[in-house]
């Protein structure tokens, strides 16, 4: 699994821990030991049954015996200490714990070490029905559902890719929610920002290979583009030539073989055979549509560079949009919820209240509620205006973060009047005054202060005259 430790980041900041509390809390369910380990984890619940201290019984053994009330949670440890580091003994244990007691408290932490042990066992089947079955219990661990995904991309039929983009989509959507300040407290922001734009990046390529596996190349080439606009990687180069090739593209299949190949010897993850893998196909593509190796070292090297600019080859719309266009007032601000566009300009003799957000930043909410207490206090005035403008390098993150974390205002897009304005930090509050000159401006996070500062500039910005 690429970005392990990244993608379990990721997944620990959406407010789902759920998955790897129980891993790290259940020694059935968090590591399964491996087969040879010098030692066995024992689940913390059945070391505490292990340590309380045993009840006085003073009857007979028979009568003893035959009152005695079953301890599952001791029940559970002696399951694992007796498969002695073997897998297939766990599993087969774990299995009859739970055939045992099938309601047990702790049976979506056993499902998840199934479906854990399933997986080194090479067992995709057995693994996905126990990820199934802890997704029927707990929807919410991401983690799980994020293996099940994976597991479904590789079968053959059209329902599990199908089944496996719904996972897939839904992971998408929850990682654009998720939350920096919960992330663990040795990981940098600008790590876990790295983190989830790869996780993001490798979730867009799976959901692509699982689109074309439905002949979707449409959809398959929209989520690979994003995927390599992103995070350049050779997955999701090679799937983008792969799908040019079908089509009878050969140059662009030939480009996009060329990058995969020079990508994939910078990524740890690729495996040397699949390297040679790609310069085969690409090497052989290239000759059957040139007759010889003529040309090709250049065409690496072409490839080579293109790699270096691949984030700013295609530009997002929003550049394009807005090309040649310098003075901020006149930018065409795209409204998110796609009504069309609008300009600064557009609230001359208003008073303007611009909020730069993105769905990364934790501090904007701060600063969302003090902008509440701004708003309320103009309310019912109509040259009060605000623009709620998202900042985000991917644009469609916006929607599914606003269905759960609503921002008020008018919500546009940044497209580029961020870079005009000279925002150089999130969050970022200006006021514009009735001609649209910048009467105030608080940049970063600094909330004392804020909302008396912000309603002085409105009240003043109130009595200059339109310009």
């Amino acid at each position: 699994m690429r970005w392990q430790s990244a993608v379990l980041a990721i997944l620990m900041t959406l407010g789902l821990r759920q998955a790897a509390v129980a891993q790290q809390s259940s020694g059935a369910a968090g590591a399964p030991a491996k087969s040879g380990a010098k030692t066995e984890k024992k689940a913390p619940a059945a070391q505490a049954a292990a340590k309380a201290p045993a009840k006085t019984n003073d009857a007979p053994p028979a009568e003893a015996a035959q009152n005695a009330v079953p301890d599952p949670d001791a029940e559970l440890q002696l399951a694992v200490q007796q498969a002695a580091g073997d897998n297939a003994a766990l599993v087969k244990n774990l299995e009859a714990f739970l055939a045992k007691y099938p309601d047990s408290p702790r049976r979506g932490a056993i499902y998840r070490a199934l479906a854990q042990s399933d997986m080194q066992a090479h067992d995709a089947k057995g693994a996905l029905e126990y990820a199934e079955k802890v997704i029927a219990i707990q929807p919410e661990d991401s983690q799980t559902m994020y293996l099940a995904a994976m597991i479904l991309e590789k079968m053959p039929d059209d329902a599990s890719q199908t089944h496996g983009i719904d996972y897939d989509t839904r992971l998408i959507e929850r990682v654009a929610k998720a939350d920096p300040e919960t992330r663990p407290q040795q990981m940098t922001l600008d790590d876990w920002q790295a983190g989830r734009k790869k996780f993001t990046t490798e979730l867009y390529v799976l959901r692509g290979r699982m689109e074309r596996h439905l002949r979707k190349n449409d959809d398959a080439v929209k989520d690979l583009t994003t995927a390599f606009h992103m995070h350049p990687t050779a997955d999701a180069a090679m799937t983008l030539g792969e799908i040019a090739e079908q089509d009878k593209r050969a140059d662009e299949a030939i480009r996009q073989y060329a990058a995969a190949f020079m990508l994939a010897g910078d990524d740890p993850d690729t495996a040397a055979t699949t390297e040679n893998a790609m310069r085969l196909r690409m090497g052989n593509l290239w000759r059957y549509t040139h007759n010889s190796n003529a040309g090709l070292g250049d065409m690496l090297l072409s490839a080579f560079d293109a790699n270096k600019l691949a984030a700013k080859a295609e530009q997002p719309e929003a550049a394009v949009y807005n090309k040649g266009v310098s003075d901020p007032l006149q930018f065409s601000l795209r409204q998110v919820d796609g009504k069309g566009a609008m300009k600064l300009a557009d609230n001359h003799g208003k008073i303007v209240i611009v909020n730069f957000w993105t769905t990364w930043c934790a501090y904007c909410r701060v600063m969302e509620t003090q902008l509440g207490e701004v708003r309320a206090k103009f309310a019912g005035r109509d040259d009060v205006v605000t623009l709620a403008v998202n900042a985000d390098e991917d644009g469609a993150l916006a929607a599914p973060y606003l269905a759960d974390q609503p921002v008020a205002g008018t919500l546009l897009f940044a497209d580029g009047v961020d870079q005009a304005l000279h925002v150089e930090s999130i969050p970022t509050i200006l006021v514009l005054d009735r001609g649209g000159k910048v009467a105030y401006r608080a940049q970063g996070y600094a909330p004392e202060g804020f909302a008396a500062a912000v309603s002085e500039a409105i009240a003043k910005a109130s009595t200059a005259p339109a310009q």
